[in-house]
């Protein structure tokens, strides 16, 4: 697990997705600390993909070929769909990422989620919702 990975995540929602300017955002991993099933490190998206700007962190664990990790970033970002993006108040809510190690161990597939929210529309009508949730990549560069 240790190393830099390479990868990507998608919406799963294609007007999300588009709304975003871009098929899918790149992103880089280092994982700096590896105990064989606990892991750490930190994530830069790519802005020119339509990734966020600042430097997040990765915590999570490894069974077998289960791969698990919360993607922890610093700024709370909201995109219309008009591609705009605006920053707000407050920390970014947390991203959860579940996925499956290769059998070579230099490949991760996976999806990626946060969690349901409780709101209010309204002000009024209690609802349930999902800000978000798609599919993503990773490889370790070996070079």
């Amino acid at each position: 697990m240790l190393g830099n990975w390479n990868g990507y995540y998608k919406f799963e929602n294609e007007k999300i997705q588009k709304a975003m300017g871009f098929e899918k955002t790149n992103f880089d991993i280092v994982i700096e600390k590896f105990d064989g099933i606990n892991f750490n490190g930190i994530v830069n998206d790519d802005v020119k993909t339509g990734g966020m700007e600042e430097t997040g962190r990765v915590i999570g664990k490894i069974v077998k070929n289960k791969v698990s990790f919360k993607k922890l970033m610093p700024k709370r970002i909201q995109i219309y769909s008009n591609g705009e993006r605006i920053s707000l108040e407050g920390k970014h809510p947390t991203l959860y990422y579940s996925g499956t190690l290769s059998d070579n161990k230099t490949e991760i597939i996976g999806t990626w989620k946060f969690k349901r929210k409780f709101a209010f529309l309204f002000g009024i009508i209690p609802i349930i919702y999902r800000p978000g949730n798609g599919s993503w990549k990773m490889e370790l560069n070996t070079i």
